[in-house]
């Protein structure tokens, strides 16, 4: 008897999450997946000599904007392996990222053409440094926060511009200032 009820439970909420997801108007989320060339500038802390502060990184993603007013977002970042020289001596630094954000939208205009864009996150951040034979490899998760714009070229593809503060808080690296540039391919 208990498993009967427990089937007939199990089919009533397929059913009930079925009638749900159709009455769910399929026209108002559109996934879609993009590439971005990131610009970031580190803040290091008490590091014996710091490094170059600037990267390039490249990150891909994909998501869903829903109800065209939000909707997430999820990312891979890789930020390129800089090396500094002083003397001798050798100091290398890079760093990846993966998470999520939540994105907002704002459309703007008759036809929403243009969106302005904000973002809060969090991701998971490994950075590992290496000065005087001495290797740190460190894995933390840290927040983001973002503003941007997006402009539509047609109902598929568009560009996106967006600043980004991250923080990420290892023992080198505190946080990141970013610039990313990129476009979208909406399904």
């Amino acid at each position: 008897m208990k498993k009967i009820l427990l089937l007939a439970g199990v089919a009533t909420m397929v059913t009930m999450n079925a009638t749900a997801f159709d009455m769910m108007n399929m026209h108002d989320i559109k996934p879609y997946v993009g590439m971005d060339y990131i610009y970031s500038y580190a803040d290091y802390k008490d590091v014996a000599r710091k490094p170059k502060r600037n990267y390039n990184s490249i990150e891909g993603n994909f998501g869903m904007q829903m109800w065209q007013y939000f909707g997430p977002e999820f990312y891979y970042q890789y930020a390129f392996k800089r090396t500094s020289f002083k003397g001798d001596e050798r100091l290398k630094n890079r760093f990846f990222s993966y998470g999520m954000d939540m994105m907002g939208y704002l459309p703007l205009g008759c036809e929403g053409t243009y969106n302005l864009l904000g973002s809060v996150g969090l991701g998971g951040y490994n950075v590992k440094t290496s000065q005087y034979g001495e290797s740190n490899d460190t894995n933390k998760v840290g927040y983001r926060f973002g503003l941007g714009a997006m402009y539509n070229f047609t109902d598929n593809m568009s560009l996106r511009l967006m600043g980004r503060y991250s923080y990420v808080g290892t023992r080198y690296l505190d946080n990141l200032w970013e610039m990313t540039a990129g476009l979208r391919y909406s399904f």
